[in-house]
């Protein structure tokens, strides 16, 4: 019985679409091909861009501050690749592979994420003309949700000075990184995660109070 009802709700669906399709009638279908087309050149077209380079796939969908970040994040870390490979101190060789590894992990991690952006871009646009329900939306990830945050410019002034620390050479920084390197690493390591530990605390208390 749950067989044959699956049946005749699906014969049903079909039905009703083969409806709707008669009452658009062939430009309308041919329209919607067109933005599917559209769709996927557009979510091919960021993913080329974000394997070309990270971040300009992201400047092609519109998340400007993401795709900067990207981009600014491997020019600091190359510039901190070549002031620890470049000064006469003592580091550890595994703090030049993990700087090395970096840009492979930011590679792929901007193709994936910028194809996520796109599926979302493209799943808007989509519920905006056919009206879908936002039961779907809300288990896709915000990728504007970034953007506007004020992290964007903390991080670019901070990241600023960094880098201008690491083409000066400055002797004080040696001194730092060579005495007190360690130690600096483990606190920035620990605040970081204190910060996320309290914010996914607070995200799951804040839903177990909506629900």
């Amino acid at each position: 019985m749950h067989t044959a009802g699956r049946h005749s709700t699906n014969s049903a669906d079909e039905s009703e679409k083969d409806k709707r399709r008669l009452r658009r009638g062939p430009k309308a279908e041919r329209g919607i091909r067109k933005r599917r087309l559209y769709s996927r050149k557009r979510k091919f077209t960021a993913g080329l861009l974000a394997a070309i380079c990270p971040g300009l796939g992201h400047i092609y969908l519109g998340l400007y501050r993401k795709g900067i970040s990207f981009i600014f994040a491997l020019m600091l870390d190359a510039s901190a690749l070549l002031y620890f490979s470049s000064i006469g101190i003592q580091i550890n060789v595994p703090l030049l592979i993990l700087l090395a590894l970096l840009f492979p992990v930011a590679y792929f991690y901007s193709v994936y994420d910028v194809l996520q952006a796109a599926d979302y871009v493209i799943y808007h646009r989509r519920k905006a003309r056919l009206e879908l329900p936002d039961e779907e939306e809300a288990e896709r990830a915000h990728p504007f949700a970034v953007e506007r945050s004020i992290a964007f410019g903390v991080y670019l002034v901070a990241g600023g000075l960094l880098m201008i620390a690491f083409y000066q050479k400055p002797k004080w920084l040696g001194i730092f990184i060579e005495q007190y390197g360690q130690t600096a690493a483990a606190v920035v390591l620990i605040v970081l995660g204190l910060f996320f530990g309290l914010r996914e605390t607070l995200l799951f208390l804040n839903q177990k109070r909506g629900k």
